[in-house]
């Protein structure tokens, strides 16, 4: 008997916790539909800096699916926002405050290089440059950056001055 109610107090407890999960999530959806899936993998396939899915079926199959290419960088999304921007290196850190007429990018040092033009490239990526030397007042566009990938909140992209690679983390303002 006290196994019995003991039990039925456990099953209890976990339909609690299972209502508690589904008011706190949204419903369960299928990701994959139709496959027969083994594995699951997460990873960028082709070098876009997005992440792909790879699984592998019961059968040994590989597959895959890449990411959908419609988060482009675009023109309407830096002004009035901030960012920081992380080398991959370990070079240093940016930090880059976007306006509609370009901008102020102000590195660890307290160095500050006014962002002159935000431009999209015939590739389609956007990128802005700064003049090399700091000061507020140059207008020489020598140093640029290219942004490969913007999502909402983090953007990746290039250094071409050094060849860096970077990720920048867009901040709460």
């Amino acid at each position: 008997m006290k196994k019995t109610l003991l039990a039925l107090c456990a099953l209890g407890l976990t339909n609690l916790a299972f209502a508690d999960v589904a008011n706190e999530y949204g419903e369960t959806q299928s990701l994959l539909v139709n496959e027969d899936v083994k594995t699951l993998h997460i990873v960028d396939i082709n070098a876009d800096n997005r992440k792909d899915l790879v699984w592998v079926t019961s059968e040994g199959s590989v597959k895959y699916k890449l990411r959908n290419n419609d988060a482009k960088a675009s023109l309407d999304t830096l002004p009035d926002s901030r960012w920081r921007l992380e080398y991959a290196n370990d070079k240093g850190v940016k930090f880059l405050d976007f306006t509609a007429d370009g901008g102020i990018m102000t590195s660890s040092d307290n160095r500050t290089y006014r962002i002159v033009k935000v431009m999209m490239t015939e590739q389609g990526e956007l990128s802005f440059c700064t003049p090399f030397l700091d000061g507020l007042n140059r207008t020489d566009c020598s140093w640029v950056f290219t942004i490969t990938d913007i999502q909402p909140n983090v953007m990746t992209g290039l250094d071409q001055r050094y060849g860096y690679a970077f990720t920048a983390y867009k901040l709460v303002q």
